[in-house]
């Protein structure tokens, strides 16, 4: 019965492009945009027990990768949305010697101390447009009416193929590894569970899955530059999302991104108090359900509970 809902439910998001308007798809696809990088911070946090505070890096390179080479070589840009995510994925590798002597908070600031670094990296060299950016210049080389619509189907196949990568990976035994990791890592490493390989693996994992976000994010707006890419909101609205919706629950991230998308479009008309409306509903789920809003649909809804929270 849900997987027939699911497939109900997906069939009509694939349709959305031929019934919603402009506005609506952009909507949309920001959405699903958001609900990608959510859940690849999910991943890490949820999962892994690693907090990070700076995947806004990753969402970064991977619309630059996308716009940088797409430029200088005759590739596709839809070809370019999983290399990017590939560079992102080599990135957090090249970063995982250093950060991964840090623990817990000094995790976190290290890599948001990273992401910083290279944001003043890129925005100095002139192969990236420095603080300029650069346009999608691949844009001369594809049919640019379908191009809204070519987004929105992206970032919906990236947004399902992580929330069921997340489902299988509660159902499969790596995935009590990495439970177990999380909850206790010295009790973990003492039965013989590898906890460095598995941090590095959903720490590359979580950045692919960013960095495939952010190019599909820029593809439909032509344009990336450092202020836009590299903005920290990036990775404050990811950990709102998900504390908000419930860290560690596949539907946690999908009722966070419901909830922001409400309050921000709610609100739209009085400035400011979209955050103030969101910080106080934030602390205040944080102060009386702890597990967030999927744990509280949970309680509520017992019965109707599916395998989308980990053990």
């Amino acid at each position: 019965m849900i997987r027939a809902i699911l497939a109900l439910v997906l069939t009509a998001l694939a349709a959305a492009p031929l019934a919603l308007n402009a506005g609506g798809l952009a909507l949309l696809t920001e959405m699903l945009v958001l609900l990608a990088i959510a859940q690849s911070w999910n991943l890490l946090a949820g999962y892994g027990g690693l907090l990070s505070l700076g995947h806004h890096a990753f969402v970064a390179t991977g619309a630059y990768l996308l716009f940088a080479v797409t430029r200088d070589l005759p590739v596709s840009p839809y070809i370019m949305v999983p290399l990017s995510g590939a560079g992102a994925a080599l990135l957090a590798l090249a970063l995982t010697p250093v950060l991964f002597r840090l623990r817990e908070v000094y995790f976190a600031i290290g890599m948001w101390v990273a992401a910083e670094i290279i944001k003043i990296v890129v925005s100095r060299l002139d192969y990236f447009g420095s603080s300029s950016g650069l346009p999608l210049y691949a844009a001369r080389r594809i049919d640019t009416s379908w191009l809204p619509a070519s987004a929105y189907w992206f970032a919906l196949a990236l947004a399902a193929g992580l929330c069921l990568g997340l489902w299988r990976l509660q159902q499969s035994p790596y995935g009590l590894h990495v439970h177990a990791m999380r909850d206790d890592e010295t009790a973990a490493r003492s039965l013989g569970v590898k906890t460095r390989r598995i941090k590095g693996t959903i720490f590359v994992l979580s950045a692919a899955g960013c960095g495939m976000a952010g190019a599909v994010g820029f593809l439909g707006t032509l344009y990336v530059s450092p202020i836009a890419a590299f903005d920290i909101n990036w990775t404050v609205n990811a950990i709102f999302i998900c504390v908000i919706g419930g860290l560690g629950a596949i539907h946690g991230p999908v009722l966070g991104v419901l909830l922001f998308v409400l309050l921000r479009e709610g609100l739209v008309d009085y400035p400011g108090w979209s955050q103030i409306a969101l910080g106080t509903i934030a602390v205040a789920v944080m102060l009386t359900a702890p597990q967030g809003l999927s744990g509280l649909l949970d309680r509520l809804l017992p019965r109707a509970r599916t395998a989308v929270r980990d053990p």
